[in-house]
């Protein structure tokens, strides 16, 4: 309809309605433009909020295990202490000789973190962190994730695997059944129980435990990483919170 109003204008040489009929193109082109970068950008706003929503339950994920291991972390770091006054002093502080036995074995456990970062890696491989408006927040989740993998983290010390070769098998998987829990989220708990075995028989192998130096400089070595690891996640803790924060105040915006 307009291209023929155009072409009868041109005919006629009226110059004026030629004009006009060229601003309406125009005009009509630039608010279709307009319109559909206006809908693009709400798709795009819509995107990153539903990431924003995402990453901040991956730091909440990541908070509640920090807590979790955190705990454990003390908890070994108790055990081993217990076992290292025990070697160098001969203190028992009052344990019996199955309490220690079963100390050096608890000291060797471990709990391993790594960050809940799909959302952010999905974001990454994408190309897509431009979503995330603030360059602020865009940085922080970077440097967050960036620190996400720490050996003192993950590691699985020499100690674990040496004490472990030295303390009776049956004994081993009594404690297992009986001095240990742990469920399908990776959460684990160290528990108190009776003794298989006589107290003669656990001292006998505590001062096997005990006297073995190398051994001893192992769980020295491994307790000093679970101080480590109670400091980085001290530190972890932190930010995580900080950059959740950060998250939960552009989604408010």
């Amino acid at each position: 309809m307009l291209l023929r109003r155009v072409i009868a204008h041109l005919r006629k040489q009226e110059w004026t309605a030629i004009a006009i009929d060229f601003l309406i193109v125009v005009i009509g082109v630039f608010v279709g433009l307009q319109v559909n970068n206006w809908n693009e950008a709400r798709v795009d706003r819509a995107r990153a909020a539903n990431y924003l929503e995402r990453l901040a339950t991956d730091l909440s994920a990541d908070l509640a295990t920090f807590e979790d291991r955190m705990q454990f972390w003390n908890e070994v770091s108790d055990h081993g202490a217990l076992s290292l006054a025990y070697a160098e002093t001969g203190a028992a502080g009052g344990k019996s000789q199955w309490a220690l036995l079963l100390a050096f074995f608890q000291a060797s456990q471990v709990a391993e973190f790594y960050s809940t970062d799909a959302t952010y890696q999905e974001l990454k491989s994408a190309g897509e962190l431009g979503l995330i408006a603030d360059t602020n927040l865009r940085e922080a989740l970077a440097n967050y994730y960036s620190l996400g993998v720490n050996p003192a983290l993950t590691e699985r010390p020499a100690y674990r695997e040496h004490v472990r070769g030295v303390i009776p098998l049956e004994i081993q998987n009594y404690i297992w059944t009986n001095c240990y829990a742990s469920d399908a989220e990776g959460r684990q708990q160290m528990r108190d129980c009776a003794a298989p075995v006589s107290e003669a028989e656990a001292a006998r192998i505590v001062r096997e435990i005990a006297s073995d130096a190398a051994l001893m400089r192992e769980l020295r070595y491994w307790m000093s990483t679970m101080h480590v690891a109670r400091l980085i996640g001290r530190d972890r803790i932190n930010f995580a919170t900080s950059v959740r924060s950060q998250i939960q105040g552009d989604a408010q915006d």
